[in-house]
């Protein structure tokens, strides 16, 4: 894979805007910090280990699932954009797939029959070190293939313990990244409750359409099934995906759904518009956050991104380069409360 192509970049002005300063103080920045951008064309960007030093944000670690029970929602598309997105701030992800169709896996170009998967590691005991596949700098997947098919049997005969399963799994290597993104089939299956029971935060893409809206009310139903039995407390976050203006105004069921004070606090605020530019990219092997040129689906996800991982600039931590007049002129700015309209 050519990481120069395909991994993710961030443009010298989508920086300083994210800082709130000049571009010329995010040069200096680099300057003073000695770090040397690389280029596409005559074009510098920043990369994830030159926004590793340049950004030197403290992360707080998170466990990220993405599932409903409803195909074709943009679970997948979403949780690969969101971890490109915070590499290029400069954290360290993992991607896990335990979708049997792979496709997760697919997007990120690896070959699933060059590593073990899951149910190599639960069946044949192979080390999770074994089956990480460097995807770019900052970026590693563990990846999925059809085998992965019999993996809720294999727990089942097993009988192991739902609530400890990734975490047994991943000890080792679990504090090398700041987040890990999981993508599931759309089941209610073991796995999936394992990776439901593991994760800080699980992610629902609701399209505007009755069937989306259906498996959400199943996902709610299992989620307090799941916090009972196991008393645990298993957060979850909705948001809106693929719509347009003229579906989610039409759609009583959503509108109605988004109004349930039962959500109060679970629904995120930025919304994902529908854009043929993701499959088209797709299609290219390639993503929003693989190039630099002005992308809408892109600002969008950084939005997305920004709100959920509690991503900000330094965590509060002054710019040295920041002078006063450009504080008052381009105060730093929360992204979480931005939404897309």
């Amino acid at each position: 894979m050519d990481h120069k192509n395909t991994c993710p970049k961030m443009s010298i002005a989508a920086a300083a805007s994210f800082l709130g300063v000049s571009m010329q103080a995010i040069h200096k920045q680099l300057k003073a910090k000695k770090l040397e951008c690389p280029k596409v064309g005559n074009k510098s960007y920043i990369d994830y280990s030159i926004a590793k030093k340049l950004f030197e944000i403290k992360f707080k670690q998170q466990k990220i699932v993405s599932q409903i029970v409803k195909g074709g929602t943009g679970k997948t598309t979403t949780l690969d954009y969101i971890a490109n997105c915070a590499n290029t701030y400069g954290a360290k992800v993992l991607k896990i797939d335990i979708d049997p169709q792979g496709n997760l896996t697919d997007l990120n170009g690896i070959d699933p029959d060059k590593y073990p998967v899951l149910i190599d590691i639960i069946k044949n005991n192979y080390p999770v070190e074994e089956a990480i596949a460097n995807v770019c700098p900052g970026i590693d997947i563990i990846p999925s293939r059809i085998e992965n098919v019999i993996l809720d049997n294999e727990i089942t005969a097993k009988r192991m313990n739902l609530i400890d399963i990734f975490n047994d799994i991943l000890a080792n290597i679990i504090n090398n990244y700041d987040f890990i993104f999981i993508d599931c089939p759309p089941t209610m299956s073991q796995s999936v409750t394992a990776a439901s029971l593991f994760a800080n935060i699980i992610l629902v893409p609701l399209n505007p359409e009755k069937f989306s809206a259906k498996g959400l009310k199943i996902l709610k139903e299992e989620v307090i099934t799941l916090s009972k039995n196991f008393k645990k407390r298993l957060e979850y976050k909705v948001f809106l995906n693929k719509f347009s203006s003229k579906t989610i105004l039409s759609d009583k069921a959503i509108v109605s759904l988004l109004n349930d004070p039962k959500l109060e606090g679970k629904v995120i605020k930025t919304m994902i518009p529908f854009s043929q530019e993701i499959p088209n990219l797709s299609d290219l092997g390639i993503n929003a956050f693989s190039h630099l040129k002005k992308s809408a689906i892109r600002d969008d996800f950084e939005r997305l991104t920004r709100e959920i991982l509690d991503i900000h600039p330094i965590n509060g931590k002054t710019i040295e380069s920041k002078t006063k007049e450009e504080a008052i002129k381009t105060p730093e700015r929360n992204a979480t409360g931005e939404i897309h309209a």
